[in-house]
């Protein structure tokens, strides 16, 4: 089925390209990636004990150059019909991304802060020009719906030559939870399109669903599981609190976090952040999680407003701190499996300041959404949620180029995108 047959037949065929740069991307992540390199790939990780992870293939520095490139040309070639950014929004988002280069000026290896942004860049420039030219969101999200639904036909019929791990089903991946997160991210897109009037797509998502609990349930990520429930459901919470009560879901998100902090934080007598532990993980460090939490939060407190520099503080070599943990996993650790202290430990104060305020913007964006297409601010507030709450378990945004991170770069965009005038919906 041709992904450029959902969008609309009046278009030309410059603009019908650049709307199927973020499936494109989505695609090389979730499929071409791992089909080419993953079951070589063995990332350190909590559950199997410290295995040295090794350099990021070549591929990426070949595909992303590649595809920047191409989206400027069309960008180009169709700049009478570009959209343009608000100021505001693409000054904190240029101010961001600026600051994590400045902060090269003391990382810890400038060379690999540098290089690492550089690939954020690109995939970057990569999404912009879909949003600058598509007439509708729907344009942009179709594509990447059957690009979703490819990847778990592909995963389903993995199981018939591709063994289990001993800690679950890997699927494609390197790993069972890779499995896990991808198939979240299939799974909420079979609910958007569940959602869509278009009879195909309905079909496809009421199919897929079931593939994606069955993979799932094979890989024994019972966090990914978690999320997939969770996350959908506080994006209908949010939608009604938006209709009925007109509470925005930035403000939502502000209120909600106190109360859950404070919970967390052992304000109720008798349960904290182990008793949670327990009830997810079954043990009361969130596997392992805790001694990476406690050792990042002291190198945060050495620099707490400016930071390690960007991805300048794990898996740089003896440099690290980290390194010269090496009776314990800390020594190879990918990352601190938290991205709000990742950010810190990475940006510090500064740099988890400015993407919050990100963050916020993108959900005031979600909540215009919502008022003209209520499915489509549902499922954008379901997969903010799920990009919040995974990273309180992993470090995903802006860690390294996955799927997750290509769908924040893709919302960060969208928010500040304007076309005709008005935001992109």
């Amino acid at each position: 089925m041709s992904l450029a047959a959902d969008l609309p037949a009046d278009l030309g065929y410059r603009h019908r390209v650049v709307v199927l740069l973020p499936a494109v991307a989505l695609a090389y992540f979730m499929l071409i990636w791992p089909l080419i390199y993953a079951r070589q790939y063995i990332p350190a990780d909590l559950a199997t004990g410290a295995v040295v992870a090794p350099a990021a293939p070549i591929l990426n520095r070949l595909v992303f150059p590649v595809l920047a490139a191409l989206a400027m040309a069309l960008m180009v070639a169709e700049r009478r019909r570009l959209g343009r950014f608000d100021l505001f929004g693409g000054l904190l988002v240029a101010g961001f991304l600026g600051y994590l280069g400045l902060t090269a000026a003391w990382s810890l290896v400038p060379g690999t802060t540098l290089s690492r942004l550089s690939l954020h860049l690109l995939l970057l420039i990569s999404l912009a020009p879909a949003v600058l030219l598509a007439e509708r969101l729907d344009d942009i999200l179709k594509p990447m719906v059957w690009v979703a639904m490819a990847v778990l036909v592909v995963n389903v019929l993995s199981i018939a030559v591709i063994p289990s791990s001993r800690i679950g089903f890997p699927g494609i991946y390197s790993h069972k939870n890779t499995l896990g997160a991808n198939a979240v991210i299939a799974g909420l897109f079979a609910l958007y399109a569940v959602s869509r009037a278009d009879h195909r797509m309905r079909l496809a998502g009421f199919v897929a669903l079931p593939f994606t609990v069955l993979l799932l349930y094979l890989s024994q990520s019972k966090t990914s599981l978690g999320l997939l429930v969770l996350a959908p459901l506080a994006a209908v919470v949010a939608a009604l609190a938006r209709r009925y009560l007109r509470i925005a879901l930035p403000i939502l998100m502000v209120v909600l976090t106190v109360p859950a902090i404070f919970l967390l934080g052992g304000g109720v007598p008798g349960f904290d952040f182990r008793d949670l532990s327990m009830i997810i993980s079954g043990d009361t460090t969130f596997t392992g999680r805790s001694e990476l939490w406690t050792f990042a939060l002291a190198h945060i407190a050495e620099k707490p407003w400016t930071g390690w520099g960007f991805q300048s503080f794990w898996g740089i070599g003896p440099a690290s701190p980290a390194a010269r943990m090496t009776d314990s996993f800390i020594g190879v650790a990918p990352h601190a499996h938290n991205g709000y202290l990742d950010m810190l430990l990475q940006g510090g104060g500064v740099a988890l300041a400015l993407f919050l305020s990100i963050l916020l913007m993108i959900a005031w964006w979600i909540d215009k959404v919502a008022d003209r297409d209520g499915p489509a601010g549902a499922f954008l507030a379901a997969v903010l949620f799920y990009i919040l709450w995974q990273n309180l378990l992993e470090t995903d945004w802006l860690q390294g180029m996955t799927p997750l991170n290509t769908l924040l770069l893709l919302l960060m965009v969208a928010a500040i995108a304007r076309r005709n005038g008005r935001l992109l919906t």
